[in-house]
């Protein structure tokens, strides 16, 4: 009940549609029994066994009466025109009626379409800006492959295993309940028998059914695991190869590969025993009709007569078809509400940077970028403590330190990527959880130490979604030294650099990144490495371009190469969290402090 009430909840939106496709749906059943009731004249047309009636008799609610002025109809069309017309008539009718089911069923399924497909791209869309929003954290936390799975195989999952079977949710139990009202109109003495039997194989299928659902949420989790694996792989390719761990890889995968096998063949065979069980029970029931109905026929003081006996079987058998259908739809939606489920579990994560209810909008940079006792743990592990710093607008500001001193979670907590446990971080004197996120980020420009670029073209990597004058590219491009080795591409910039840019080498990809920044034209520049892949040459080339824009920017620069950070207005040494030095280079060179150190293992003069 739980799983249907979330299926209900998910089609609600498409209410009025859904109204219009089981109105189809009626059509097509209203026809389709209309085909198998005009069965009966016809067998007794055929093997004349048909009474004729001349006198039109009293029309009534009961088969009896609808039968007989049944009778009198086709006694009037063969007095008119023949047997042989009034047997062309009742086939002619036969397939219009039979045309007119299957037409209304075709338009009851074409209305379906739009609606499977719309659930699904809501479903994924929904997902997706879910990811986006998540802080970085999130991703620390849980696996990136279980994350693919879960837009990807499992929004795929609702659409064969819940979605698919709608159709059948939506036509058949009417169906069902329209054939099994006219049985009962036809002869309720065996109807009853029938309405009790149908129930009892509908209990023994649903106890099948009960363990599809945790199985099917198993076999999700293995399936996360194997798209994981497969991402990580590919990503780390060079490392497999390079230490030699293809076949510690192959084996990693084939276990996991066999536990989803493995739990994957019982849930088939679950889900496939209710279709053999459904027609066993089926023919049961069948057997039984035939049974007390030919009882029933033979007594001579009952009206249940032959071609009425053959018609009931006929409408009974187009029960089973829709019986077993319905049956394994709800099996199918076993399946499928385990990925209902997993996805919930993702759209109904509260696990983000929550904006305040009235942000402030700020569009400009004016004073001064301050922290102000701020205290930051990850995992329990206390990454900043009681830390303060103030950086002025217009200068250039380098943080260094030891590999783990904090520098990189400063950006971080700068651009509000984390939200701090203690203290506050305020722009002009507002606090950022004050400020509007968007505001917030493009008062910022990054060039991280990772070049992190899309399987695009150069041009869309440096625009990065802004509608941007071709001009502007180009002039970004030269800047950034981008545009030297642009030009010699065949196709320029609408050259595409292949995954994560690896057309290029990680000179080039830097200075994508670096021109991606320029770009934007954000007031406060964040140089995380920025140079760090770069020859010596083409180092000081870069760090020239930077120099020249920053003279209207506030820079912030995390380095380990100290060479980028000579010229700096004020350096900040960072060691476990806590600010130790700060001052310029040649300050810190004569405090003869950890600075001094960081220099001399880097021979640096």
């Amino acid at each position: 009940m739980k799983d249907l009430k979330k299926i209900l909840l998910l089609l609600s939106p498409h209410t009025i549609k859904l109204g219009i496709v089981v109105l189809f749906d009626f059509i097509s059943t209203i026809f389709s029994l209309l085909s198998i009731t005009t069965l009966a004249p016809f067998l007794s047309l055929l093997f004349s066994q048909l009474e004729q009636t001349l006198e039109r008799p009293a029309l009534s609610f009961s088969s009896d009466a609808l039968f007989a002025y049944a009778k009198y109809i086709l006694t009037c069309i063969i007095v008119e025109r023949g047997v042989m017309q009034a047997l062309l008539m009742l086939l002619l009718t036969v397939f219009l009626f039979f045309f007119l089911s299957k037409f209304f069923e075709y338009v009851a399924m074409w209305l379906l379409a739009p609606i499977r497909t719309s659930i699904v791209r809501t479903f994924r869309n929904q997902a997706y800006k879910k990811i986006l929003e998540f802080p970085i954290a999130y991703f620390s936390k849980h696996k990136k492959g279980n994350i693919i799975s879960l837009v990807i195989n499992d929004v795929q999952e609702i659409d064969t295993s819940i979605l698919e079977s709608l159709k059948s949710l939506l036509k058949y139990p009417l169906m069902i309940v329209f054939y099994l009202s006219f049985l009962f109109f036809v002869n309720y003495q065996l109807s009853i028998f029938v309405l009790i039997l149908l129930p009892i194989s509908g209990l023994i299928i649903n106890r099948i059914q009960r363990k599809l659902k945790r199985k099917s949420f198993e076999a999700k989790e293995y399936q996360a695991k194997m798209t994981g694996t497969l991402e990580e792989s590919i990503y780390a390719l060079r490392v497999i190869k390079a230490f030699n761990a293809i076949e510690y890889m192959k084996v990693l995968f084939a276990k996991i590969n066999h536990s989803y096998n493995k739990l994957l063949i019982k849930i088939i065979r679950s889900r496939d025993l209710s279709s053999p069980i459904g027609e066993f029970l089926g023919t049961l029931i069948v057997i039984f009709i035939l049974f007390y109905g030919s009882a029933m026929v033979m007594d001579v003081s009952n009206s249940f007569t032959v071609e009425i006996f053959v018609t009931y079987i006929a409408l009974f058998i187009q029960i089973i078809n829709p019986v077993k259908s319905t049956a394994e739809a709800m099996t199918n939606l076993k399946k499928g509400a385990a990925s209902i489920d997993r996805l919930e579990l993702l759209l109904n994560c509260q696990d983000k940077i929550e904006e305040h209810v009235v942000p402030i909008n700020k569009s400009d940079f004016e004073d001064k970028l301050v922290l102000e006792n701020v205290t930051f743990s990850y995992d329990d592990k206390k990454v900043l403590d009681n830390f303060n710093m103030s950086i002025q607008k217009g200068r250039k500001i380098a943080i260094c330190g030891m590999s783990g001193a904090g520098k990189t979670t400063l950006i971080d907590l700068i651009l509000r990527f984390y939200d701090i446990d203690q203290g506050e971080i305020l722009i002009d004197g507002i606090d950022i959880k004050m400020m509007k996120i968007s505001d917030l980020l493009s008062l910022f420009g990054i060039v991280s130490q990772e070049s992190i670029l899309f399987n695009d073209t150069i041009y869309n990597n440096i625009t990065l979604g802004q509608s941007t004058a071709y001009e502007d590219v180009v002039r970004v491009a030269k800047i950034a030294n981008v545009y030297d080795f642009v030009v010699n591409l065949e196709e320029g910039f609408q050259t595409n650099i292949g995954d994560r840019g690896n057309k290029l080498s990680g000179g080039q990809k830097q200075r994508i990144s670096i021109a991606r920044a320029l770009l934007k034209n954000s007031p406060i520049l964040i140089l995380d490495e920025a140079t760090s892949a770069l020859d010596v040459q083409l180092e000081q080339s870069v760090q020239e371009a930077i120099d020249n824009i920053a003279k209207d920017k506030t820079c912030i620069i995390i380095a380990h190469r100290l060479s980028t950070i000579v010229n700096a207005d004020e350096i900040f040494v960072l060691d476990r969290g806590k600010i130790v030095e700060h001052g310029k280079h040649q300050e810190l060179i004569l405090k003869n402090g950890l600075y001094r150190q960081m220099v001399d293992m880097q021979s640096f003069t």
